[in-house]
């Protein structure tokens, strides 16, 4: 048989080829740039995975492909980008995947915002602004500062701007209008609070926390994902407490199938969404729990994808080590050349590893958000703390250099 995956993250793939393989199926992956994933597929046995290059915001062009493959038992949806995409080539074939209205509610950030805050799970509100046609006069009514203006259907920390003051606003609003933006542009309220995500698999309505991991944010007013660490260990009561809340609010948007990637903050009144990805966590999430935990978590895919209860819905889930993770940014605009002091990683403690995101000639436009990534350096400790002091301890060797 047959899985197809419609593009995936930058990382997992040799996992993934794995699981299908030891479930006597082939991963198809369609791509519409499998330079993005040279990494892995380097990596990977020639027979691992079946590669086919297509326009994937096509869903004509990737029907016809998947029309000429025989056995297809299942279309994975790995990303935010592609899974809407998945929504409409799964219902042409006739195949399982998530829930759409689902789907739908947590990739519009807007809807999902006031769908918590009308079930009593958020404390505030969003508001919808066309940036090419707003009243100046009454655009600011009822919204607190600092405030928070998003793309609806954002990802990567892309058009994501703080505002500390109407004046402000209007000039962020104004600055939105000629922006590239994936959905519409909302306000909603900043929470103040520490960020961590949450990775959960779900499965016909029951679900289990598989790691808290924690997130270190650049200063404002950018939103850029520095550093990340895993597993957090809770005590027993916030542990329980946590469990119970992001169950509570998985039955309300109907959320009872597949992995998912909840950002949230502890605030002073409690936990607060930030946002819901119906998938793995980005960066090197999926590797992290995959060492600390000692299971190939992606197999959970593939037994989903087959109809199966997952085995890790149930198998014990003794922490071996922490995993500590830092994005080497560009600090500047211009072409990519190359890093600098990888040969000094070798003798670190912490066995820390680089894992290439850009390749020598890659052109940085913005140092802003994730787009200016030129990889992940990843470090492991006895505990999570551990780990992420080795790995801004490793990242102090490097540099990023660019082209002159």
């Amino acid at each position: 048989m047959n899985i197809i995956a419609l593009e995936a993250l930058t990382f997992g793939l040799s996992r993934l080829a794995d699981a299908a393989k030891k479930n006597g199926c082939t991963l198809i992956l369609l791509t519409r740039d499998k330079t993005v994933y040279d990494y892995e597929l380097f990596r990977l046995n020639t027979d691992g995975i079946k590669v086919i290059e297509v326009d994937t915001f096509c869903d004509d062009a990737v029907t016809d492909v998947i029309r000429k493959e025989k056995e297809v038992a299942a279309i994975l949806s790995m990303t935010d980008t592609w899974s809407i995409h998945c929504l409409t080539i799964n219902k042409r074939f006739g195949l399982p995947g998530h829930n759409p209205d689902v789907i739908y509610l947590v990739r519009d950030k807007y809807r999902l915002r006031n769908h918590l805050y009308n079930a009593g799970l958020s404390d505030g509100k969003s508001k919808l602004v066309d940036p090419a046609r707003f009243d100046r006069a009454t655009v600011a009514q009822g919204i607190n500062y600092p405030c928070i203006v998003k793309d609806t259907a954002g990802t990567g920390s892309q058009n994501v701007w703080i505002a500390y003051g109407e004046k402000e606003l209007i000039q962020i609003l104004d600055k939105a209008s000629s922006a590239v933006l994936r959905g519409q542009v909302t306000v909603e309220p900043f929470f103040s609070g520490t960020l961590y995500s949450l990775e959960t698999l779900s499965w016909q309505g029951e679900t289990r926390v598989i790691a808290l991991t924690s997130r270190i944010m650049s200063p404002e007013p950018f939103f850029r994902e520095e550093a990340f660490s895993s597993p957090v260990v809770l005590d027993i009561l916030q542990s329980a407490a946590l469990q119970q809340w992001i169950t509570t609010v998985f039955n309300s948007i109907g959320y009872d199938n597949g992995f998912a990637h909840t950002e949230f903050m502890f605030t002073e009144s409690g936990f607060e969404v930030i946002e819901i990805n119906p998938r793995l966590g980005g960066v090197q999430i999926g590797e992290a729990l995959c060492q600390s935990l000692g299971i190939n978590i992606y197999e959970s895919w593939i037994e989903m994808a087959l109809g199966k209860r997952p085995a890790l819905m149930d198998a014990p889930l003794l922490v071996l080590k922490g995993i500590g993770q830092i994005v080497v940014y560009a600090t500047e605009t211009g072409e990519f050349s190359h890093i600098e002091g990888l040969d000094r990683l070798t003798a670190h403690p912490g066995k820390p590893v680089f894992y290439p995101t850009a390749y020598p000639g890659k052109h940085i436009n913005t140092v802003d958000d994730q787009r200016a990534s030129i990889g992940i350096l990843f470090a492991e400790g006895s505990s999570s703390e551990t780990a992420l002091f080795n790995v801004y301890a490793a990242r102090n060797k490097l540099r990023v250099v660019m082209k002159a």
